[in-house]
């Protein structure tokens, strides 16, 4: 903004005008956007460790994520026909509510532009724009309103919470028998089936009840065939040993497992299930029919 005044001078018997030009400056301060505040508002701000343990509790593949926002905490819950995984974490500064990301892999790689320790995020309604921040940077991410690892959450939801009224002994009513105690770290041996045995083969499991272990097998007498037995305690069991069959999709999942000790239910021909309250993370390993090698 220009501004014009007169500034009269006199020396002596002479008089001067002098016209004057002020020049205004104006400053405009850069402020990161922000979604509109509203009724439909939710918001959390997390820890970097708590986010990164978070997201890989439900594999690198994972592209897109429903989370609901408690009062202090996080969960979410994926599911697909090969398993499901659920976790919930702590956080802080929350606007309860549901929170949509439908670019998980955009996310992670703006995660890895800073070390920044502490992260928000916000969101107004399933399609609004996803908000994050971290420090001095801010990412903005649309958001579709289809969220593929929600599409089979629902029915497993369902059929987890039937499983847990039964204390896990059923799962679609046939028996779950065997029960233990396992650490992660005896079954991530499991993991390195792809590197010795290649991308294709099958992997099963034999709850041994007279040596208290959990072996997990890859391959066939074809093509040669991996060993992995993971120790158990607090053995619960029918009182005969018990098998399940997988694809190579239960190595895969096994690298998902947070550090620690995990509750182990399981049966004759059936799924593999996962707990571990102090995480608050449940997997569900789906089996498939039962081919001797």
């Amino acid at each position: 903004m220009t501004t014009q005044g007169v500034l009269s001078v006199k020396t002596g018997s002479s008089h001067f005008d002098i016209v004057v030009l002020v020049l205004g400056v104006s400053f405009t301060m850069t402020r990161f956007p922000r979604p509109s505040r509203g009724d439909n508002m939710t918001a959390f701000s997390i820890s970097r460790d708590n986010l990164n343990s978070f997201l890989s509790s439900f594999g690198k593949d994972l592209m897109d994520i429903a989370i609901t926002v408690n009062r202090d905490s996080v969960h979410a819950a994926v599911a697909k026909s090969t398993h499901y995984i659920s976790r919930q974490v702590e956080c802080s500064d929350t606007t309860p509510g549901n929170l949509y990301i439908s670019d998980i892999p955009k996310v992670k790689a703006y995660l890895s532009t800073s070390k920044i320790p502490d992260l928000s995020f916000t969101q107004s309604g399933k399609t609004g724009t996803l908000h994050i921040r971290c420090g001095n940077t801010s990412l903005q991410i649309p958001t579709t309103s289809y969220i593929e690892s929600q599409k089979k959450v629902g029915l497993m939801s369902k059929t987890i919470d039937n499983a847990r009224d039964s204390m896990w002994r059923t799962w679609f009513n046939l028996p779950l028998t065997h029960h233990a105690r396992v650490s992660a770290d005896s079954l991530k041996p499991a993991t390195g089936f792809k590197k010795v045995l290649g991308d294709k083969f099958a992997c099963k499991t034999e709850f041994d009840i007279d040596d208290e272990s959990l072996i997990i097998r890859g391959g066939s007498t074809n093509t040669g065939k991996m060993f992995v037995k993971a120790d158990l305690s607090h053995v619960e069991s029918s009182g005969v040993s018990v098998r399940s069959a997988f694809d190579k999709w239960l190595p895969e999942l096994l690298t998902n497992l947070p550090a620690g000790e995990f509750e182990l239910h399981t049966g004759d021909e059936t799924v593999l299930i996962l707990e571990q309250a102090t995480s608050n993370f449940l997997m569900v390993v789906i089996d498939q029919e039962y081919e001797e090698d």
